[in-house]
């Protein structure tokens, strides 16, 4: 178990290591705001010497020339990209929530139409899950008939004014976990018609293209673990999923390079944004990314900002 270190005893240590301290006052305050956990070990591998001829005992040593505040420049420039990219994942978010409600209710019209199992997928394995979904939307109405520890009032708003709460209003409350379980187990017809709904959307706005739903439910699940990477402050732009998802025939299609959609990085992820954003947001987005990463680069050595690139995935 490590002792406990004081903020000024946590700055000799990373002086000992190599790393150049210019204004220990800042870093001290700096610490004191982000936690040394948080920002040291979680930013500093880009700039640790793995160079066995300069560090044969392969201790950790940083980079010459390596400071403080380039650190703190990685902690920063993930902690905006988490925002710049949350911020799109909110909108591909709440745009398939709409999708969704309006596809089913258009084809389901009657009241509590999402109650009942004979609306969803035959298919005997996603029985379990189209059955876990009845039942959250069920509590979510139900326990918004009570009185008191409403946890959203909108909804017992609704209610009392309808005496119904419609779909469409109820997916506004499901997690983006829960929505993408919804998609899995909906009929395939339904399935197929909100793929399209995106691909007509991205096809008026740049070329013209063809999404299928399995290909949306790849896009789910690469989208899904970002989001929660991007809203729990935790550390997005060396993040990648443990094994690729296979979009390589969207690729194609799009006259992408292969496993720039499914490569599983953050570049992935970036290029996917592009499929569900409209053509002003994402013009939007890339501007603002691209200040981002020109902002790094001037605040990095090259040789720490080339393998921050790399683990992005942005080295195509």
């Amino acid at each position: 178990m490590k002792d406990f270190a004081t903020h000024e005893e946590q700055l000799e240590i990373l002086e000992k290591r190599g790393l150049k301290i210019t204004d220990k006052i800042a870093a001290t305050r700096i610490l004191s705001r982000e936690n040394y956990y948080a920002l040291i070990d979680g930013y500093k591998e880009p700039f640790l010497e793995h160079d066995i001829q300069v560090n044969p005992y392969g201790l950790e040593r940083y980079q010459k020339e390596t400071e403080f505040n380039h650190i703190y420049a990685l902690h920063r420039f993930d902690r905006d990209l988490r925002m710049l990219v949350l911020n799109e994942l909110l909108k591909f978010e709440k745009n398939i929530k709409s999708k969704l409600a309006y596809r089913f209710s258009e084809k389901f019209k009657e009241a509590g139409s999402f109650l009942e199992p004979g609306n969803y997928s035959e298919d005997n394995q996603y029985h379990h899950e189209r059955d876990r979904i009845i039942s959250t939307l069920a509590n979510l109405i139900k326990s918004h008939k009570k009185r008191d520890k409403v946890r959203y009032p909108a909804i017992r708003e609704f209610y009392d004014k309808h005496k119904d709460v419609p779909l469409w209003v109820l997916v506004n409350f499901l997690s983006l976990g829960q929505i993408t379980h919804f998609y899995t187990v909906i009929d395939e017809q339904l399935r197929e018609q909100i793929a399209s709904d995106f691909a007509q959307e991205y096809s008026e706005q740049y070329e013209s293209m063809t999404l299928k739903a399995t290909e949306l439910d790849a896009i789910l699940r690469i989208v899904f673990p970002y989001r929660n990477k991007s809203a729990h402050e935790e550390i997005l732009y060396r993040y990648h999923l443990t094994h690729p998802i296979e979009l390589d025939a969207l690729e194609t299609r799009l006259k992408m390079d292969k496993g720039s959609l499914s490569g599983a990085t953050v570049f992935s992820l970036l290029s996917l944004v592009k499929l569900t954003s409209t053509k002003g947001d994402y013009d939007q987005f890339s501007q603002k990314l691209s200040q981002l990463i020109q902002e790094l680069e001037a605040s990095v050595q090259t040789r720490a900002f080339t393998k921050i690139m790399k683990d992005a995935g942005f080295n195509r």
